[in-house]
């Protein structure tokens, strides 16, 4: 595109618009067909900004994870956790081989989104692949002591920590449908693996894709509706609907549709996610430091056995439905269940609920938990977003801090006894 091209671009009003709405208390930067960045740190507060600096030698504009006070006082020496308040979570797609692989990861990740609760948005890149969005208003920004260091910090203060720890957490959940995905698009595994130079070991759906995890301070993506400095297409926001169908030269500007936003979030909507991939990072986190495993069941720990949390939850419940499926799986299988008893459980539970999830969140949740080559233990009874806020009752003395200590120990005594 020549010079008069990309001005006559910016200027259309509903363009601005939507990027300005983007740029509030973000870092933006522009950069030049060679990709250099122009200064930075920078900021757009008005349509004109946007045609100044595409004068200056901007084609493309960038824009920062983070939301700050004032981006302007960003420098090199600067303390940025006293400047942040708050960030947007980012799942960027990028494809090796074909978009349609991107296609395919991302109605993966939507659909588990979703099945958390989330309504997602989606942009292409305007290149190989595509960019997920969740808002920073989808998350409690106070999660008080529930966080990686376990001492009260607002979410803002644990980037890029718990950042990484959500998008690490999505891109494990969602592996199987990916390559399952993969696999159904290129009409088996010997198609598939055809595209690689040497046969793989071991099988993974990131060896034709990457869901970036890496995350540093000032991180940027590519702003809504920007250009692409080699393409020349726009990274367009479009309907998760139309993933499948999605045509990169529709982006070509002339042809877009300028309807849809990016980042648009109801307030509290991920914190479903936002859980699960603490009590994920936690785990993890202490499997890592300690060299001996976790201390589950050697046999099958009847139902007559179990605490009364869990025992209330297998009863049906309406509310913390989607939560307690972490919880029953893990219990369960920490307590000797064969996986094939836990999925018979589980369903027979999920019958009960009022109303049930969809049988394909249990089938994923189940398919993720199985594929684990260690047991997860369910979380501790101080964890009250698992318990308290349901209303299930999980007195500490009882527990040991955690219930599947206490099955285990209601099943050592019954054995003493016989």
């Amino acid at each position: 595109m020549n010079a008069e091209d990309i001005i006559l671009y910016y200027s259309n009003a509903k363009i601005q618009n939507e990027m300005i709405r983007i740029a509030k208390n973000r870092e933006i930067v522009g950069s030049t067909r060679e990709h250099n960045y122009l200064k930075r740190p920078d900021t757009l507060f008005y349509p004109k900004d946007i045609i100044e600096r595409v004068k200056d030698g901007a084609v493309a504009f960038h824009c920062s994870v983070e939301r700050w006070t004032n981006p302007m006082l960003i420098t090199t020496g600067t303390n940025l956790d006293e400047l942040r308040t708050a960030f947007d979570l980012i799942i960027d797609i990028d494809t090796k081989f074909k978009i349609e692989h991107g296609k395919a990861a991302a109605e993966a990740v939507c659909n588990f989104l979703r099945d958390l609760g989330i309504k997602p948005t989606v942009k292409y890149s305007g290149s190989r692949g595509f960019h997920i969005g969740i808002a920073t208003e989808a998350f409690p920004q106070n999660l008080g002591t529930l966080s990686l260091s376990g001492e009260a910090q607002p979410l803002a203060k644990q980037y890029p920590a718990i950042a990484r720890t959500m998008l690490t957490f999505i891109k494990e959940s969602v592996r199987d449908n990916i390559l399952e995905a993969l696999r159904n698009w290129e009409g088996g595994i010997a198609a598939l693996t055809s595209q690689l130079k040497e046969h793989p070991k071991e099988l993974s759906p990131y060896l034709f894709l990457e869901l970036e995890s890496n995350w540093g301070a000032r991180h940027l993506f590519r702003m809504p509706y920007s250009l692409h400095h080699k393409t020349w297409r726009v990274s367009l926001p479009i309907k998760i609907s139309e993933i499948k169908s999605f045509n990169p030269e529709d982006s070509v500007p002339g042809k877009i549709k300028t309807d849809e936003q990016f980042l648009t979030n109801r307030e509290g909507e991920g914190m479903e996610l936002l859980l699960r991939a603490l009590e994920w990072g936690a785990r993890t986190q202490k499997e890592k430091k300690e060299s001996l495993p976790i201390r589950t069941a050697t046999e099958k720990i009847p139902e007559e056995f179990f605490p009364d949390c869990i025992s209330s939850i297998l009863k049906g419940i309406a509310d913390g439905k989607k939560r307690s499926v972490f919880t029953l799986i893990t219990f369960l299988r920490s307590a000797g269940w064969q996986d094939s008893d836990v999925d018979k459980l589980l369903k027979e539970w999920n019958r009960k609920n009022t109303p049930p999830l969809p049988e394909q969140y249990i089938n994923t949740q189940l398919k993720w938990h199985f594929r684990q080559n260690r047991k997860l233990l369910p979380p501790s009874c101080s964890v009250n977003n698992f318990y308290g806020d349901i209303c299930i009752v999980c007195p500490h003395a009882e527990c040991r801090g955690n219930p599947i200590f206490e099955a285990m120990e209601n099943f050592a005594r019954r054995n003493k006894k016989m």
